[in-house]
């Protein structure tokens, strides 16, 4: 089993993640935009990636400077791509880090272009549900690890005291580091309840501690206002901080939506989970009156299965009734999701080809536009 940190990707899944035709892979590694190294995979040296190579890619494409770029349409950009504004060409890609180009090589790529993963529109989410057993913690830790792969600097943040956020990232030891509670009760320094678990990704962990947070919190001044302000003082490190949120109305969850520029609604398309989303909306209204907050919201569909009939009523009844709200993209039930929570990995690592790795892209992509 490889932790995150430790992932890479052969230059075919390279390929699929950046929406790239296989046989421009080669061609960027000659020309210097990524670095390839040899990996012993069984009794087979492969040629692989690393992680850090593929978020400074992305990095280096999103660092262009956009406005000398025109408009690519998403169908421009491969299957499941989202248009992210103005793009970089393979082109000028090559210029870029190669000044050598030849005119001959330069224009055989003159009218292509890259998919480009955008500039985050809400910097700070959360993903929220009343009811547990939505999967809520599992697409969270999907979408940090999707988002770093793309190069953002993301920090994650458990605020569930079971913790399944920390130990999806494949952190064990969580009761022996400090959590939000040392932070917003403790007086702890944010800084020092974050810890590094991959390039690029941070966490500040849970444990079984954060499950008695409700009284302390209630009894100091300003407690909705404590953890916003103990995230303000970090944010210009990062460019997503994403929670993951306890199964509860609580006093905590009300804080991060002080926080939060968006909340991330997880139902599961059963009717159990449909059911509790009058109450969940009405919580977020509630809340957005109280604080004078306007907050983006987005249901996320979750654990569809197309094979019941069941899954596609509920899923056609958040469409209809909350149309403004729901997204487009749907994730759908699948084994690969589970097997990617057992290795504690991303499912980009269990199978890059597979639907899950497709659902869990399209939504990365959806939640980091408007």
């Amino acid at each position: 089993m490889t932790p995150f940190k430790e992932i890479v990707f052969t230059p075919n899944e390279f390929a699929i993640l950046a929406k790239l035709e296989k046989n421009l892979v080669p061609v960027f590694e000659n020309h210097g935009v990524i670095k390839t190294h040899r990996k012993r995979v069984g009794n087979v040296d492969r040629k692989v990636i690393s992680l850090e190579e593929v978020q400074k890619y992305f990095l280096l494409l999103r660092d262009f400077d956009h406005a000398e770029h025109a408009p690519v349409a998403a169908a421009d950009m491969g299957t499941g791509a989202v248009a992210a504004g103005p793009a970089m060409s393979i082109q000028s890609l090559l210029k870029k880090t190669d000044p050598n180009l030849s005119v001959t090589d330069s224009e055989a790529f003159a009218n292509s272009a890259l998919f480009v993963a955008p500039h985050p529109t809400h910097k700070t989410q959360m993903f929220y549900n009343v009811k547990g057993g939505t999967g809520k913690s599992t697409l969270t830790a999907q979408f940090v690890m999707m988002a770093s792969m793309l190069g953002y600097r993301v920090l994650a943040i458990d605020l569930d005291g079971q913790g399944h956020l920390t130990v999806n990232l494949d952190i064990l030891d969580a009761h022996e580091r400090p959590t939000i509670y040392d932070v917003l009760i403790n007086d702890l320094s944010i800084e020092q309840a974050i810890m590094n678990v991959a390039p690029g990704l941070d966490l500040i962990p849970a444990n079984l501690g954060l499950c008695n947070i409700e009284i302390p919190l209630n009894n100091k001044t300003r407690r909705e206002y404590r953890l916003s302000e103990a995230i303000a003082k970090i944010s210009d490190q990062y460019d997503l901080i994403i929670a993951d949120t306890n199964p509860a109305a609580s006093i905590l969850n009300g804080s991060m939506m002080v926080a939060a520029d968006r909340v991330n609604i997880v139902c599961a398309t059963n009717p159990l989970s449909f059911h509790g989303m009058s109450l969940v909306m009405a919580t977020i209204e509630m809340m957005q009156r109280e604080f004078k907050k306007a907050l983006d919201v987005k249901i996320v569909p979750n654990m569809y299965d197309n094979r019941e009939v069941i899954s596609q009523e509920v899923l056609g009844e958040l469409r209809s009734q909350f149309s403004d709200f729901c997204a487009k993209s749907v994730v759908n039930r699948s084994a690969d999701m589970n097997e990617a929570t057992k290795r504690r990995t991303t499912v980009w690592d269990v199978s890059s080809k597979g639907s899950a790795a497709q659902d869990i892209a399209d939504l990365t992509h959806e939640l980091l536009k408007p």
